[in-house]
């Protein structure tokens, strides 16, 4: 294993124990065998090496959805299930639990914002395009699909720019705000 993955390795042990705030680089570092010098060869910072374990965490707990939800199912249903699984996989997950964490959540917000993080999020690219197909079967036109596509992008939007601070209880306004949209776009 190559010194970059096993620091990655190691934060990722690490940070889901003890979550971002308790974990330190020189932890990280000793843990994966590497000097706290050569911690800097490969990243910046904790955030930045956050950042990383991060996304690999995220992509792989949205995957697990991609895979286990019934994506043909009731469109009302469909969102209750997107954020209950959501809810569930994310609530006992010390890493993506903390994209709620004042100290470290502008830099996931700004990441998951920017267009690498969007062209990066597979799990947003996957939304896209289930949606895109599912709304061409029902037959809308694609100036009505645009339409829906700028709805998701201000859910989006709004997941990535507010937080439990700006407006709590924010995933459960967004939640109920999609339940609404949907169920007068498929009535």
């Amino acid at each position: 294993m190559d010194k970059k993955q096993a620091l990655k390795t190691a934060a990722y042990d690490i940070f889901s124990k003890k979550g971002y705030k308790a974990t330190g680089i020189s932890e990280i570092a000793k843990q994966a065998g590497v000097a706290v010098g050569s911690f800097y060869n490969y990243y910046d910072s904790k955030e930045a090496i956050f950042l990383d374990v991060y996304v690999d965490e995220n992509n792989h707990v949205r995957q697990s959805m991609m895979d286990e939800i019934d994506w043909e199912g009731d469109a009302v249903e469909l969102i209750g299930q997107i954020f209950e699984r959501s809810r569930s996989l994310v609530s006992s997950n010390k890493i993506l639990t903390e994209w709620y964490n004042p100290a470290i959540s502008e830099m996931l917000h700004s990441y998951y914002s920017s267009e690498k993080g969007k062209v990066a999020n597979p799990f947003h690219q996957f939304l896209v395009e289930t949606f895109t197909n599912r709304m061409l079967a029902e037959g809308y036109s694609q100036g009505k699909i645009q339409e829906v596509l700028q709805v998701y992008q201000l859910f989006y939007y709004m997941d990535t720019h507010i937080t439990e601070t700006d407006l709590p209880n924010v995933s459960q306004t967004i939640e109920t705000l999609a339940t609404y949209f949907v169920k007068g776009l498929f009535k």
